[in-house]
């Protein structure tokens, strides 16, 4: 998997894939454009080379009264995209893609596919992904800002924005963006690339061997501890007063506990919001 940072873009790219139980060929992740609203405009695209598709796209309004954390898991290859907003609910739109050989065989898979919500949790779950069908639900998720989430995913990818309360957030395979928030945000993915813009707060972000982009305003520069391991390395763009240690694979940037821990294999971006 490779993975292209740009100013305000995380793109992630999946090889092609052809194995014996399943026909996904990969995905693309847009998180400039992360401001999905509808299916149509998913920040997320999953690629797959069989050849018949059907779609469908449903809304529901969620109460919340009672739910101290909400824990979406949206299984092997859906993406979850979350808003903040001022309403006490959630609204939350699903977007169930099926592929198969037949136009009526997919439609079974999609019919198959269930998206549940039950005192505060939201999952996918569906029938098994062979060569002959695959399919994935897609979330986009409004939320009160002060939420508290869990937030989980395999091979999709998750996009936060406008949040401020306690995040934590998951995938393997995809990437993670976090945007115009404040707030207590713990990011993990695998293989994944993680991207942070306009972020304060507390914010703990990890990816095994994907790329972090963390992109800060110069008038509120938070204290950043960054560690590259393996043959990562660290840019840096953003001040003078950076301490490094001597094999340039960490990097202190202000005084006290950090605010803001990055750690990857892969490169470390910390730079200007432009």
């Amino acid at each position: 998997m490779r993975a292209f940072l740009g100013a305000a873009l995380i793109v992630l790219l999946a090889a092609p894939v052809f194995a014996a139980d399943r026909q996904i060929v990969g995905g693309v992740q847009d998180h400039s454009a992360a401001e999905a609203g509808d299916c149509a405009h998913f920040f997320s695209t999953t690629i797959t080379n069989l050849p018949a598709e059907v779609n469908e796209q449903e809304q529901r309004e969620i109460s919340l009264a009672g739910v101290d954390q909400l824990r979406v898991d949206a299984g092997a290859d859906g993406g979850i995209s979350v808003r903040g907003w001022n309403r006490p609910n959630a609204r939350l739109i699903v977007c169930r893609t099926a592929f198969a050989e037949s136009k009526a065989h997919a439609q079974q898979v999609l019919d198959s596919i269930n998206v549940s919500h039950h005192d505060g949790a939201i999952s996918a779950k569906g029938p098994s992904l062979d060569t002959n069908q695959t399919w994935w639900a897609n979330m986009i998720l409004y939320v009160p800002r002060r939420a508290k989430l869990d937030v989980r995913a395999t091979n999709g990818g998750v996009a936060l924005r406008n949040l401020s309360g306690r995040v934590s957030a998951r995938t393997t395979g995809g990437g993670i963006s976090v945007a115009s928030s404040s707030g207590d945000f713990r990011i993990e993915t695998q293989t994944g690339g993680i991207t942070l813009d306009r972020v304060s707060g507390r914010v703990e972000a990890t990816s095994q061997v994907g790329a972090i982009a963390l992109k800060v305003d110069d008038a509120q520069v938070p204290t950043i501890e960054a560690r590259a391991g393996g043959g990562g390395s660290i840019i840096c763009n953003i001040t003078n007063e950076a301490i490094w240690d001597p094999n340039r694979k960490m990097v202190r940037i202000g005084d006290g506990y950090p605010e803001v821990r990055l750690s990857t294999d892969s490169t470390i971006m910390i730079d200007r919001i432009r």
